[in-house]
């Protein structure tokens, strides 16, 4: 496997966990304040009697923590990578 496909495997992982940690986030949130994601999504909520505001922003976090996990998956590739290489084919 490729290192541009582990990648893009990789982003899609981030993004399921990042949208997974966006909605456990936002179902906890009970009165007004901001509240901030473990991945780095910042949520302001504004409550009154007749409205509702709520401001979503992205934190350097968010950036901090994806360069973190592709790092990871990096080194996931070419651990993947040697082992393969180097396990003996039988015939």
């Amino acid at each position: 496997m490729k290192l541009t496909k582990f990648a893009m495997i990789g982003t899609v992982i981030y993004l399921t966990l990042f949208l997974i940690d966006y909605l456990t986030a936002l179902y906890s949130i009970g009165e007004t304040g901001v509240y901030h994601s473990l991945l780095g999504l910042r949520i302001d909520l504004r409550m009154n009697e007749e409205e509702l505001f709520t401001t979503f922003s992205l934190t350097p976090k968010v950036l901090f923590t994806y360069i973190l996990w592709m790092v990871l998956v990096g080194m996931a590739y070419m651990i993947i990578k040697k082992w393969n290489h180097r396990r003996p084919i039988y015939k």
